[in-house]
Order: C-alpha cells, then structure tokens, then sequence
C-alpha cells in the first residue's frame, strides 16, 4: 500500500509480496523495460512521419501456455441486423502514447470495415473498464490530459457516442470528483457517480443493462462499501426483467494475468451477481485481453486492459482465449445472442465467444 497525496492506492491484495523478490527477477523487469521504452520509441517516430505502426508479432513469452498456433486464427464475424447492439469495450487506455493510439485506430478500422458481414456500422456506447488517465488520474475538469489522452485520440466520428467509464486505481491517484464532473464539460463521457447503472436497447424488444462498480473502494474496504454492495443487489433486483446483465469493474474476478484472481472480489462481488443470473463480468487493470469460464462461475469473465498499454499474461486451465500487445473488446447482442469479440490492435477479430446464444 502507497500513499499518494491524502489517498492510499493499493494495487492488488498480492502488492506487499513484489518486494521480496529477487534481484534476478529485478533485472528481467529492467530488460522489459527497456524493450517497451525502445517499442514506444519506435511506434511515436511511425506515428510522427505518418507511417502505419506495425506491433511485434506474439511469441510464447506473451501468452504463456498457449496452444500452439491459437493466434493464428481468423474467426469468421457472425451477421447481426443493422439496429443490434454493438458496444466497444476498452480498459487502461490513458497513456497517451503508441499503443493507444493504434488501438483507437483499430476500433474506427473495425466499425467501417467495407468487407464486414451485416452488422451495426456504428458503435451504441464505449465502456471503459478504468485507469481512464494515467498515471495518476487528473487533477480537475480543465486538467491538459482531457485533452491529449481522451479528446485528441479518440476523435473521430466514430467515437461520438456515449462513454460509461467506471474508476480504477490509478484515477484515485487524482481528483475522482473531476472524473465525475467531467461529464458536465463533455457530454460524451458518463460517469454520474462513482456507481451507476444504464439500459440499451438490443433490437426486437431486446435490452442490456450495465452496472459499473467502484472496485477499488471495495479492495480498501473504505466508507460505505457494504452499502455499495448492498445497493448493486438493489440494482440488480430492479433489473430482475432485462434481456442481458453485464456488470463493468476495475479489478478482475479472474485472471492468469499478472494479478490473478482476486479473492476478495470472489468473496464479496461473485455471489451478488450470481445470484442476479448476471451474464458477463467486465474488467481491467491486468493489461491483457482475457476470456475466462470456470466451471464454478454460472458468468462469463473478461479482462479487457490492453486499450494503451500491455504485458504478458498466460493461458491458464480454464481460459478460452488470450493475448496481449494491446486491443480491445466488442460486444454484439441482440434477442437471442450475446457475443464478446476479441480484436488485436489493428482491429482484427481473434476470437468469438459465444456467450449466449
């Protein structure tokens, strides 16, 4: 645990642990370090002389435990009628460098692909899974960072829809309040409060309700997360009639990634949303792309961290797909399907999971 101006930030349950690890490993964390400095050198020159950023193609070290030549697979796009709900899903995005930037390009490339089957040609809604500004969130509603991370990189038409961001650890590093506010000075960003909830339709009578919570406070156990958990299952119950449940976090449920699970989001969070037949848990904060089903969850668990950074993760006993070196998330749904594509950087679809339907 750190404290960072009149805030703690705790990073994971694990953290007290990192710092008795050998100098071996030190060293190892140097080399990558410097090998993600010199890969964000090279992409900001791409980006500066208009060239096209090409990533590194993944090797065993990024997904560790992977079956051999998962990656190279293209799963054909399903058809959706043109008034289906398609909802980019993107987490740790505000870094404001090369990664981020390619993967904005990859969600506008992704919705106005010309070749694409029937679907939706523009986005319902973007869903950050948060640390929305790094490193350290932003200091008020005017704070530069607005500007150079969120305006400027996703500017394009296609992000002209609403934005339901939900809070991770770095934003508590600022001003939460000016995460919130901020939705006062550009209308496409939402975060009414440090928990919320909204609908979308679905087509044919069809709709989604989204819950975001306030992980974080639920790991620091600070004031009022019992009545956060109380009124999630308050929610939840209203919301007893909806087609679809997703509910969008911070801190993963699951994860091989480098936080793993999190038993205290099992204990505390799991349990509410199962017992609300909530269909998909929505997270961040492992800078990877994940899809987990374990046989033990009635939901579905999907890490979608890779929006501006990335690290490796690993393919574990119960994961249905992963990888890394940025990308993001879309949701497609309607009557009688709810599907989570996973895309690459460049906006190509790696993986369908099927989540219903």
């Amino acid at each position: 645990m750190t404290r960072t101006g009149n805030r703690f930030d705790v990073e994971s349950s694990s953290s007290d642990s990192r710092f008795s690890r050998s100098s071996a490993w030190v060293s190892f964390c140097t080399s990558r370090i410097s090998y993600v400095d010199t890969m964000n050198r090279r992409g900001f020159l791409a980006l500066g002389l208009g060239l096209p950023m090409i990533l590194p193609t993944l090797s065993a070290d990024d997904v560790r435990g992977a079956p051999a030549g998962y990656d190279e697979r293209t799963p054909a796009e399903e058809e959706f009628v043109s008034n289906a709900l398609m909802i980019a899903v993107l987490g740790d995005w505000g870094a404001g460098g090369p990664v981020q930037r390619r993967v904005a390009q990859g969600i506008v490339d992704f919705v106005r692909a010309p070749s694409a089957p029937s679907r939706p040609r523009s986005l319902t809604a973007v869903i950050s899974t948060g640390d929305n500004i790094y490193p350290n969130g932003v200091q008020s509603v005017d704070d530069p960072q607005w500007v150079s991370k969120y305006e400027r990189i996703y500017s394009d038409d296609v992000f002209n829809v609403p934005w339901w961001a939900v809070l991770g650890n770095h934003d508590y590093r600022g001003d939460v309040d000016a995460q919130i506010a901020y939705g006062t000075k550009n209308s496409r960003w939402h975060m009414p409060d440090r928990t919320w909830d909204t609908q979308f339709p679905a087509g044919d009578g069809a709709n989604m309700a989204v819950f975001g919570i306030d992980t974080q406070q639920l790991l620091q156990r600070s004031k009022g997360w019992t009545e956060q958990l109380a009124n999630l299952e308050s929610r939840l119950t209203a919301a007893s009639s909806v087609t679809w449940k997703v509910v969008v976090g911070h801190h993963p449920m699951r994860s091989y990634g480098h936080y793993r699970d999190q038993s205290w989001m099992l204990r505390d969070v799991k349990p509410i949303l199962e017992r609300h037949g909530v269909h998909l848990y929505l997270c961040g904060h492992d800078h990877d792309l994940q899809v987990i089903k374990h046989p033990e969850d009635s939901l579905v668990c999907i890490v979608s961290g890779a929006g501006g950074s990335y690290r490796a993760t690993a393919w574990g006993a119960h994961t249905r797909y992963a990888r890394t070196r940025g990308g993001f998330v879309t949701m497609m749904a309607d009557s009688t399907r709810l599907l989570a594509y996973v895309h690459d950087a460049n906006g190509v679809v790696r993986h369908i999971e099927r989540i219903v339907g």
